[in-house]
């Protein structure tokens, strides 16, 4: 990188265009009962605001990574930031809850070029150790981000549901920085997509995306349905409490996501998907026999430690094994696993209410807390077998 050298400036600026992108689809849950006390529809219509844009990521992700690879990963990410600001604010503005969802559709395609440019380029930009420290740090990044839109968007629902979109503003203030700071990887003609390039099997990568998306599923099963949850508490619980317990999750993947690169020198990524589906599995548990919110806190704080591990761990295995000319295309993977895991739960909490009964939001979190155990126990075991960073 000869005309280009990456600072720690670099990596700030990559870090916090990451931050917002992980649950920006799902910041507003707090406000959900509002809006449907608003009078903006049926329940099932006012509920597309939080699935149908994780389908509009997933759907996207592949694509925008693939013209990433052919235009350039800088300009996508910045055009994202803009995106994702503009389409999420706009229901400060609007009333017609069909206007609400189509606007965040357009959020949900954001999403998709904004976590998995930073991804690619701190992969492009950093090698050995720093890269593997670095993408850890995006899950810090995300962790924060957690925080801060879960806690400012339950703080605005005081002012009335519309307020609650104003937290999308925080996708402008790195925009900036990155039409500045950031340049494109330099390549040579052999990197260039191009090019024909070798990759692994796409069942390798589909094994690598399941670590991702099963995790994801388990957090945003609670993530989505807490609020209901709560609300069978034997005392009142308002969106602020709700923000700030799901921000206090965030808080917990950040401090995983900053020991990342501690576990990748003691574990392969295989004992490490382990361990991630054996600490979503206690925290599961704990939030499932929880009546109050020092085990529901504790059950919170296990599952984002799990959840904090799982982002960079898919990450850093995609770019070990991935070339630089099609990276952004398998980066985007990671994003399509997050993301279609958020949609999956719209149908898969359903389903499970239908057969356990309605309500029991306890008992479907004790039996996806003894499937993540009994996952995490198979991968652990099967991991420890292979040398370290296989």
């Amino acid at each position: 990188m000869a005309s280009f050298t990456p600072t720690r400036f670099t990596l700030l600026v990559l870090l916090a265009a990451a931050m917002p992108s992980l649950l920006g689809t799902a910041a507003v849950s707090p406000v959900l009962d509002l809006m449907k006390d608003a009078g903006l529809g049926p329940e099932y219509v006012v509920s597309l605001v939080l699935t149908l844009p994780p389908l509009a990521t997933a759907a996207a992700g592949f694509f925008i990574g693939a013209l990433s690879d052919k235009i350039g990963r800088v300009k996508i990410l910045a055009l994202s930031l803009l995106v994702f600001a503009l389409s999420g604010v706009s229901g400060f503005f609007l009333d017609n809850i069909y206007a609400i969802i189509g606007m965040r559709l357009l959020l949900g395609v954001s999403i998709s070029g904004i976590l998995p440019m930073a991804s690619a380029l701190i992969s492009e930009y950093y090698e050995g150790e720093e890269r593997t420290r670095y993408l850890g740090y995006l899950g810090v990044s995300n962790g924060i981000g957690v925080l801060i839109l879960q806690t400012l968007c339950g703080a605005l629902a005081a002012f009335g549901w519309h307020a609650a979109f104003l937290v999308y503003l925080l996708g402008l203030a790195a925009l900036p920085f990155v039409l500045l700071c950031l340049k494109e990887p330099p390549r040579s003609c052999a990197e260039k997509a191009a090019c024909p390039v070798s990759v692994p099997s796409p069942l390798r990568y589909a094994g690598i995306y399941s670590l991702v998306f099963l995790p994801a599923l388990f957090m945003y099963l609670v993530a989505v349905n807490l609020s209901y949850y709560m609300g069978g508490f034997a005392f009142a619980v308002s969106p602020f409490w709700v923000g700030l317990l799901l921000g206090i999750f965030g808080l917990s993947s950040a401090v995983s996501g900053f020991l990342f690169w501690r576990f990748s020198r003691r574990f392969t990524p295989l004992s490490i998907g382990g361990l991630i589906f054996l600490m979503e599995a206690a925290g599961l548990f704990l939030i499932g026999i929880s009546e109050n919110l020092v085990l529901l806190t504790a059950g919170l704080i296990l599952l984002g430690f799990g959840m904090g591990l799982a982002m960079p761990n898919g990450t850093a295995w995609v770019s070990k094994i991935t070339p630089p000319a099609v990276l952004g295309r398998y980066m985007g993977g990671i994003t399509v696993s997050t993301f279609l895991a958020l949609f999956s739960n719209s149908f898969v909490s359903p389903l499970v209410l239908s057969f356990l009964g309605a309500g029991e939001y306890a008992a479907m979190f004790l039996l996806f807390a003894f499937v993540s155990a009994l996952l995490g126990a198979v991968l652990y075991l099967l991991g420890r077998r292979r040398p370290v960073g296989i």
